[in-house]
């Protein structure tokens, strides 16, 4: 994808004239490009494609402006923005990685602990005295989960087209248990690698603040909890970051909190992904957002279930897969694509073309077991309605409904029942198993000291 030449003329009205602009990083919201002045020096542009997971959403670039303009010459380690406009804003090079690949697992510990010093340095900012025109801000205790909750409703609502019995679970069982907090801060929203520079010993900058808000603190903590450790290989020790977090910010850590957020964490990114692909994803790679659906369906009841204490049953095994003509010739394609063709390619496309791999690995399993998976997904939909549903599609809508209008003593039955469809769909997407039985970190409570 190239840069348009309308962004790219007002680019060169702000910048002067470009000598090149490089799209960067795979995208899984906006597009960026590396920009490149006559004179050698490097800014970014951060554009909306359109077809993003929040794209027309509260959640803008606009929004991400204004937390640039309110932090500036604050502690808070953060490029410099240059212009903004609707669609698009330009910010100043920062240096550093946004990946922790080819770090060791002790500089990745490093790396991670200073993270968690810079979530605290935009913590211990005073949120009353930023201006930040449009956020909404906290009126009661409970508010910084309701408003968030409230949010996401309407980008689900707006965004979403396909029925997600999951997603309207978890939206009435987190209203219902939102916590209280005292203390609003002002939130990145989207913690994680990734989303932040580092030199290989301290971050350098946090990036990508459309997902900013007035909140818990505990919010971030729960991005970090999720993103930064289940989500992340060797990210070093939780508790010893949030301990550091919590010396730096003078804030102590809420455990439960924490726990609560985290599951919110995977609620909004189950909401993104299902947005993005009723919405075309066609600038994106849409591999992740197949995947991550996969994933979140087994993980998320299972985050909610412990937080509301609920032993969850075991789910029934799966039979076993069939060996077919189909699934021989894909397997044939993972082995050219894996063994010969990724490898081959340019390292900035081995991002893209292991998302294609993990899409032909989801079809090598459809091709053994797609029929079984739905068929027991038939058959769990038939016992939630008492009757058969005309398809699938018609079935998940039905249940969807059924569970808006379920009161909270239907809870533990309809984790159950949500927790064994999300690991019968599990089956499909191999390749997130690990993360889906991998145990949820637990959460040190730290009073402060």
């Amino acid at each position: 994808m190239t840069l348009s030449p309308e962004l790219r003329a007002w680019a060169e009205r702000e910048l002067g004239p470009l000598a090149s602009a490089e799209r960067i990083g795979a995208g899984a919201s906006r597009a960026t490009w590396l920009l490149r002045d006559a004179e050698g020096t490097l800014r970014v542009l951060r554009a909306d494609t359109g077809d993003g997971p929040v794209a027309g959403t509260e959640l803008s670039l606009a929004r991400e402006a204004a937390a640039y303009r309110a932090l500036r010459g604050s502690a808070v380690r953060i490029p410099a923005l240059i212009a903004a406009r609707t669609d698009a804003l330009l910010v100043e090079c920062a240096r550093g990685a946004p990946e922790l690949d080819g770090l060791g697992a002790e500089r990745r510990a490093a790396v991670m602990l200073d993270f968690a010093e810079a979530l605290a340095e935009l913590h211990a900012v005073d949120a009353a005295k930023l201006e930040l025109p449009g956020f909404a801000r906290p009126r009661s205790a409970r508010d910084p989960a309701l408003l968030e909750l409230a949010l996401w409703r309407r980008i689900f609502d707006a965004r979403v087209a396909r029925p997600s019995p999951l997603a309207q679970f978890a939206f009435g069982w987190l209203a219902r248990h939102a916590p209280s907090s005292r203390h609003t801060v002002l939130c990145h929203g989207d913690v994680g690698p990734g989303n932040f520079l580092h030199d290989g010993a301290r971050v350098t900058a946090l990036l990508d603040w459309e997902f900013a808000h007035l909140g818990d603190p505990m919010d971030d903590l729960g991005w970090l909890a999720f993103r930064g450790h289940h989500m992340t290989g060797d990210a070093g020790d939780l508790g010893v970051q949030l301990a550091r977090w919590s010396a730096r910010s003078g804030l102590p850590v809420d455990s439960a909190r924490v726990a609560y957020y985290r599951a919110f964490v995977m609620l909004r990114w189950l909401i993104a992904c299902l947005a993005a692909l009723d919405n075309g994803a066609k600038t994106l790679d849409r591999s992740v957002y197949f995947a991550l659906i996969g994933l979140l369906d087994a993980l998320l009841p299972r985050a909610l279930a412990e937080l509301a204490g609920i032993s969850l049953p075991a789910a029934p095994p799966m039979p076993a897969g069939e060996a077919s003509d189909s699934a021989e010739a894909i397997d044939a394609l993972l082995a050219e694509l894996g063994g010969v063709l990724v490898p081959a390619l340019p390292a900035g496309m081995q991002r893209r073309a292991r998302g294609a791999l993990l899409l032909a690995t989801h079809g090598a399993a459809f091709a053994r077991a797609g029929e079984a998976v739905r068929a027991r997904e038939s058959a769990l939909l038939a016992h939630a309605l008492g009757a058969s549903p005309e398809s699938i599609a018609h079935g998940r809508r039905a249940v969807a409904e059924q569970i808006s209008a379920a009161p909270a003593s239907e809870d533990e039955r309809r984790l159950a029942w949500l927790a064994e469809v999300g690991s019968v769909r599990l089956v499909l997407w191999p390749m997130m198993a690990g993360l889906a039985a991998k145990p949820l970190a637990p959460i040190p409570q730290l009073p402060l000291s």
